[in-house]
């Protein structure tokens, strides 16, 4: 597996192009802790002249906070990815409507960058340790001296 940051240019060279990739950090905000290195499996393919399909697997594990009850929880991403590659530089004037496009610099590709995309793309919205991790803890305390419990049950 190579370990360092993948920059090349799509412009030139042979393809399809397969890496099998390890990154060790990742620069997202608003998302877990990184506790295992991002793997990938990527294959990228010319298509035609500027366009490429790029596919492949990603694996990782984050450390998150339960958005329930803010215990520390694995969250493990196992996807696919299936997009198409096109240049910056077209990106206000393509009007192809795919939802899978990914637009960079060619001749700059960073395969790092496109892999942090899809991981933030693939990162669940709303992280919970259990499906109704604070129902559970609530039917818990039921027995005990709740003083709003008269108020809450009205409002329910």
């Amino acid at each position: 597996m190579s370990r360092d940051n993948k920059t090349f240019n799509l412009r030139e060279g042979a393809f399809p192009i397969k890496m099998d990739l390890a990154i060790e950090d990742i620069e997202l905000q608003n998302i877990g802790k990184l506790k295992d290195d991002i793997n990938a499996n990527i294959e990228i393919s010319l298509i035609s002249n500027g366009l490429f399909h790029c596919e492949g697997l990603i694996k990782t594990v984050f450390v998150d906070k339960c958005h329930s009850c803010l215990k520390d929880i694995e969250v493990n991403l196992d996807f696919t990815c299936n997009l198409v590659i096109k240049d910056e530089n077209i990106m206000m004037e393509d009007s192809s409507n795919q939802d899978q496009t990914h637009y960079q610099d060619l001749e700059y590709f960073d395969i790092k960058q496109l892999i942090e995309e899809e991981v933030s793309l693939n990162y669940p919205n709303t992280v919970k340790c259990e499906g109704e991790c604070l129902e559970i803890n609530l039917s818990k305390l039921e027995g005990k001296n709740l003083p709003f419990k008269k108020i809450r049950d009205l409002i329910d």
